[in-house]
């Protein structure tokens, strides 16, 4: 019976009974994720492991090495966003004449700086986001450079903010001239429900959102203390108006897209680490519920495939709805003067839409009112949703399924009309791999 008492305490809670300690360790770096015990293995760290091999990625200047792995990796140079905000673990070569440069594709994140390493974080099926350091400084003579997995990053990437698990941020701070944020005015963590007042402080933004100021392209002052806070100055802008593109503000030549920091690119930046984000957070949280689920079953001898309880339901239905808020864009501030950005971002960012028999996508752009045409996200394809564990991509689907058919029933999903919705029930009918049968008998989801 004592035995059988600590497997159920070891099942529920995680812990050893006589080893505490093991208490502390975070869900991620526990069974069955083992976060920093087990190697990554996905597109990025498959395509180094190739590098190490055949040679590639290893002769030419910093610049040649970023502009043959965005290329490799399939990243488009027209998903470039700059950030000067020293917000990053190289913040020493970062200031405002010399950005970090961001680029991104539906998977995959690179970040550079001029002198500095190449950042890069990239989806697991089984481990979530992992970030890794393509160490440019330390480079030897025609082999490409060594890849070094940051334990570093999560100490940002992996707080409150993201769940206590390893995600994506985008912040927007009120930086100082030199790009150091003043913290004490405060931080925001931008998605797309943010107001556009809060974003993109510390980022250089080209394009604009029409009848919206923002804090992007400006300079903060502390002002003096006040009753213990601090009074912030109005921020001051390094050039006046709309901004269209950057190289009168610093030399752009070093960045492979110039002087651009779209702003649609940053709206989707923001968007797609919300929903990846909360796709991590489905997928190792599910993991963790099946394995509990399961050592509970082996500790009291029942069959594995027994169903799961209420509780172990209700966290599963708990996500995928966490998941379906972020993927249907609930929230999403309103931009009614409409968003102007670079046509190419756009036509780069489309040329791997997939398109219903009508030529609709989840990849049409809108840019009034709102980001998106459709409000289903193209993340939905991604290799962080197809690899989802069975039960709770199925969850997922089958609820979608249901809201995009049985609206009524749904009141938080209301902001999809009914040609929107049938829209998107098209083309995913048409595009989508692997449905359910809800989605072929009309099934309700749960």
């Amino acid at each position: 019976m004592k035995e059988q008492l600590a497997a159920v305490l070891l099942v529920v809670t995680g812990v050893v009974p006589w080893f505490p300690a093991f208490a502390m360790e975070p869900v991620y770096e526990r069974p069955p994720v083992l976060y920093h015990e087990r190697e990554p293995d996905n597109r990025f760290t498959r395509l180094l492991a190739q590098a190490q091999k055949e040679g590639f990625l290893s002769t030419g200047t910093d610049r040649e090495i970023l502009l043959e792995l965005l290329d490799r990796l399939d990243i488009p140079l027209e998903s470039q966003v700059l950030v000067f905000s020293k917000t990053s673990a190289q913040n020493s070569h970062i200031a405002p004449n010399t950005p970090r440069a961001l680029y991104f594709s539906d998977d995959i994140y690179v970040g550079w700086v001029q002198g500095g390493e190449i950042e890069v974080a990239s989806l697991d099926p089984h481990l979530g986001m992992v970030f890794h350091m393509m160490k440019l400084s330390e480079r030897k003579a025609h082999r490409p450079p060594e890849l070094v997995r940051e334990r570093s990053c999560l100490n940002c990437h992996a707080g409150s903010s993201n769940q206590d698990l390893p995600g994506l941020m985008v912040r927007s701070v009120y930086p100082s001239d030199s790009g150091l944020p003043l913290f004490e005015a405060g931080t925001f963590h931008t998605r797309h429900s943010s107001p556009i007042g809060e974003r993109w402080g510390g980022w250089y933004v080209t394009g604009e959102v029409e009848s919206e100021s923002h804090l992007g392209n400006a300079i903060a002052t502390a002002a003096e203390r006040k009753f213990g806070g601090v009074d912030m100055h109005p921020i001051a802008p390094v050039a006046e108006g709309r901004i269209d593109t950057l190289d009168s503000l610093f030399d752009a030549a070093p960045y492979p897209n110039g002087g651009q920091s779209d702003v649609v690119a940053l709206m989707v930046l923001e968007h797609q680490t919300g929903v990846h984000n909360v796709l991590v957070e489905a997928n190792l949280t599910t993991q963790a519920t099946l394995y509990r689920h399961a050592e509970m079953k082996k500790a009291f001898n029942e069959p594995a495939d027994s169903p799961l309880s209420e509780t172990n339901e209700r966290i599963l239905d708990r996500l995928a709805d966490k998941v379906l808020h972020e993927m249907l864009y609930v929230e999403e501030f309103e931009v009614p003067g409409g968003i102007e950005g670079e046509v190419s971002f756009q036509n780069a960012f489309q040329s791997n839409a997939r398109e219903s028999s009508d030529g609709r996508s989840l990849k049409d752009f809108r840019l009034y009112g709102r980001l998106m045409k459709y409000r289903c996200s193209h993340l939905i394809y991604s290799e962080a949703f197809t690899h989802l564990p069975t039960e709770m991509r199925t969850r997922i689907l089958d609820k979608l399924h249901s809201i995009l058919t049985q609206p009524d029933a749904w009141p938080d999903y209301a902001h999809l009309g009914d040609s929107e919705r049938q829209h998107i029930l098209a083309i995913l009918s048409e595009t989508l791999p692997d449905l359910p049968p809800s989605w072929k008998k009309g099934k309700k989801g749960k």
